[in-house]
Formats: C-alpha cells, structure tokens, sequence
C-alpha cells in the first residue's frame, strides 16, 4: 500500500475520468493525501500521478462484488492506523451504487451524499422537472416517455427538433443500441419513432425525457456548482459560462472550456432547489440561457461534481475544503472559506468572485471557439494567463504524464475535426 501511514484521512474514489482525477488532485493540493482511486481499468489521466494509488477493480456492473471490494480495501487502509476514509463516486452510476449500499459502507466509510430517496427526488429527470415547476423555476417544456406511451399526447404541440435524453443517467449505461449517444438531437416525427422503437428493445426501461429544444451554441451553456451543509442549508454557489462543449457521442455535452463568473439568480434558485429536496453535499445544476425570453432555464442535477469541476479551483474554491470541513471537522480542516475567491450575496451564500478561465483544450485549438460573448471573455483571459487546466500539475514529474498530455492534446484536435460544434 503506497498510502502513507501517518495520512490524515484517504478519500476513496471511485471512477477513472478526468473528474477521479481533477479530485484527487484537489485534495493533494489541499492537504497532501493521496487518494485511492478504483476505476474499472488504468487508463492514462489516472496513472503514473503524484496524487493517486491505483487499484483497477474491473467491471462495476456486479455491486455486491464492487462493495465487497470497497469493504476489503477499508481494512487494508484502517489497519495501518484508524483514520477516516472518505467515499467518493465520478459518475452518476458510482453514486447510486453508494447510496443503494449505505448501510454497509457507512460502517467504513464517510459517505458525503445525501441518502437514497433525496438523490432520486433530483436524479431522475421527471422528478426534476417536477420540482421546477412546483418551486417555479424557469425550465424547458417536457415529455416522459415510457414503452407503450402515445407520442401524440406527449409531443404533439413541440416543434422539432426536440432533445431526448435518459431520465436514469445510471441505467443508461446498461443499454446497448446502434447509434446510442448521452443526449439526441431528434428532426422529426420518423426519427423520434425511430429512436424509441431502439430504446425500447435495448433493455432500457427508466423514463426518456423528450423536452423543447432552446435555440443557441454551446455558449448558452450555464453550470452552478453548490454545496450544502449537513443541516441541508446551502452555502455556496459556483456558476459558469460554457465557451465550447465536446461532440463526439459519448462525451456530448461536456463542457470543454468554462468561464467563471457570478448569476445570483441561478444561485438562488438553485438554492431553493437543493434545500426543498434536503441536500447535503455537492450537486452541479446544468442550465441554458434562452435569448428568447432572457432566462436561465434549467435541465438537470448532477447529484455529484460534475467531470469539469475544475473552473471551481481555477477560480480559488477547492470543493475538497468543502468535503473535509463539513463531513470531517474543524480538527482536520478550520479554514474560513470567506476568502478573496468568493463573495456573499444577500442570501448569505457565497460565489465565486474571480473571472477565471478553465479549459481542457489546447490553447490553439481553443481559439477557435471564440466568436460569441462568452468566447470573447475567453479571449480576454487567456491573453492575460488567466487559465487553468486540470491536467497541467507541475507536482506530477513522471514522464508518462507528459507522454499523456501530448496524446492527449492531439486526440482533441482529431475529435474536434471528427466531430465540429453544431451549427445554429
């Protein structure tokens, strides 16, 4: 075990993105742990790093087998010295499975995630919408389809295209069809029929969202990242303008540069949101802006941090303080998180005060984008080094990293020619 006896707490992640590893990053350079981080495989953004010990698991379909795992790994970590274990999931799925088996990890673990019920009051789509509409929260026109149901009824007065999208984010995984992608993009009656004739036969059984497309580019994208404390009571609000997303199929919709800045609208309904549902912990809101009547609408929650978190680091809020101060204790962590980075607004909850720039793309390729508002603030930053990614830690020294952040740069260009930014 290359955990250092003598470390304080080892936060426990399960996953192998960019977003194992940008929180695995964040707590080394908050405290100097190192995490132990349990992806199905190694894969280059996890391996060979300062901040992590690999342990490869395989498969995660199997979760009695993954919890049996997690339970022999606390035993290996408790029996060189009896300091917390901190439990931490990268994807939608790795958080159902810790809240499903709570009562089991809990005993081990330090779970900062709220319990079952509250996650599916947020997680699943139709339960979200729900909730918009009875806080009266600006959000798109929605439809949840089930096998069988009548499309007339649920489409008959939306305009094409219309955006499908799974309301189970975890189940979706499971589903294996030609031509799947995380969100669809449907042009007409044939196609959407089309589409959910292959849905239905995929084993696929949770509802699909079918929802009113908001015109506007990947630069109407909104995110707020928040956090709320054990007594359900949100304290931070963490917004951000997306510049340019990913498009090829499995990674649609992430978000590829971000630009910090403040919305206390957004932050207050999300405020309202996350405490109606009794929250506790981190949760990411996606949102769109709508040049049509002005508003923000909301899509979705993430009940975790979302794979690019970092624009909050970039911008001076690292969320692992968040986790150790209010799920640890002031005996690991006392910090006062009113710093120079964040601002209180008049709901008592702070935002980020930086303008800040985050980006996973190389600095020329990410020149491309920036023929919007949001580019042109984009522009701005990075002229004046305003920019941070993720991956570029001058802690890590192993060569293969380097190896890495080349393939890496040059997998993006090849994506981005594959599969270009939507036209609008």
């Amino acid at each position: 075990m290359a955990i250092d006896p003598t470390q304080p707490f080892v936060p426990v992640i399960l996953g192998g993105d960019i977003g194992t590893y940008t929180l695995a990053r964040e707590f080394y350079e908050a405290y100097g742990v190192r995490s132990v981080v349990l992806p199905a495989a190694g894969n280059g953004v996890i391996e060979h790093s300062v901040a992590i010990e690999l342990r490869p698991i395989g498969s995660m379909a199997d979760e009695g087998r993954v919890v049996a795992a997690l339970a022999e790994l606390a035993d290996e970590l408790k029996a060189a010295g009896d300091r917390p274990l901190m439990l931490f999931g990268s994807l939608d799925f790795h958080i159902m499975l810790i809240a499903k088996h709570r009562a089991q990890l809990e005993s081990q673990y330090v779970i900062p995630y709220p319990e079952l019920e509250t996650i599916e009051g947020a997680a699943l789509k139709e339960n979200f919408y729900a909730l918009a509409e009875k806080l009266g929260i600006a959000h798109p026109r929605t439809a949840v389809y089930y096998p069988g149901a009548e499309l007339e009824s649920l489409v008959g007065s939306f305009d094409y295209p219309v955006i499908g999208k799974p309301s189970s984010s975890a189940e979706w995984i499971a589903a294996k069809f030609e031509g799947k992608q995380k969100i669809h993009t449907i042009n007409s009656r044939a196609e959407l029929e089309a589409l959910l004739a292959k849905i239905d036969g995929s084993g696929y059984d949770a509802g699909y969202i079918l929802q009113e497309y908001i015109p506007g580019g990947d630069d109407a994208m909104r995110l707020c990242t928040y956090f709320a404390t054990q007594e359900e009571k949100v304290i931070f609000a963490g917004y951000g303008e997306v510049v340019i997303e990913e498009h090829a199929p499995l990674v649609l919709g992430n978000s590829a540069a971000i630009v910090t800045g403040r919305n206390d609208q957004m932050a207050a309904d999300g405020a309202r949101m996350l405490e109606e549902l009794g929250w506790r912990g981190i949760a990411m809101i996606d949102a769109k802006y709508d040049h049509r009547d002005g508003q923000i609408k909301f899509f979705e929650i993430n009940p975790r941090l979302g794979r690019n978190h970092f624009y909050l680091t970039a911008a001076g809020v690292n969320p692992a303080r968040f986790y150790v101060t209010e799920f640890l204790g002031a005996q690991f962590d006392n910090s006062d998180p009113e710093t120079d980075a964040v601002v209180k607004n008049g709901a008592g909850v702070l935002q980020l005060s930086r303008q800040r720039l985050f980006t996973v793309l190389p600095h020329h390729l990410l020149r491309r984008f920036f023929d919007s508002d949001t580019g042109r603030k984009a522009e701005g930053l990075l002229k004046a080094g305003k920019v941070s990614n993720p991956l570029k830690f001058s802690a890590e020294k192993h060569p293969r990293r380097k190896l890495y952040l080349l393939l890496n740069a040059v997998n993006h260009y090849r994506k981005y020619k594959a599969f270009p930014p939507r036209e609008q």
